[in-house]
């Protein structure tokens, strides 16, 4: 048998690598920290992408701008009556979230269409990110 953890063998460093790379995607992609600033805009949906790591909106805002709206995991939402029938692409929306400091990408804590809420984001353990990452408790 081949002994692959031999001296010269790149399977050592390899696996080392692929380690540290999965675990600085997972720290990048999860948490609010990178998420510096509130934001309250109001938003065209231009595209629903509903399901993957998470739930996914596209839109743009009135200067043109298009910005990438990301909601909690898809498990959490369908179960708490988000889906694919509670928003459509060319809804008029308001947002309010965090903004990421170096993309057009925005953490949304809440949804508003026609003055009623229509999405709130909630943590795993049954909190809003809102009551959590600013000085209100509710959308």
């Amino acid at each position: 048998m081949t002994n692959v953890f031999r001296s010269g063998s790149p399977l050592p460093f390899l696996t080392a690598l692929f380690l540290l790379l999965i675990s600085t995607f997972a720290w990048a992609h999860h948490g609010w920290t990178g998420y510096t600033s509130d934001i309250e805009t109001t938003v065209v949906v231009t595209e629903l992408h509903l399901g993957a790591a998470h739930d996914q909106l596209v839109a743009t805002d009135s200067e043109g701008q298009t910005w990438d709206l990301v909601l909690a995991t898809p498990n959490r939402n369908r179960r708490l009556g988000f889906d694919e029938n509670t928003l459509s692409v060319g809804d008029e929306i308001d947002i309010l979230g965090r903004l990421h400091p170096a993309r057009p990408e925005i953490k949304v804590h809440c949804i508003y269409m026609n003055g009623e809420t229509a999405y709130t984001y909630y943590d795993f353990d049954g909190t809003t990110s809102l009551s959590k990452h600013s000085d209100r408790d509710q959308c």
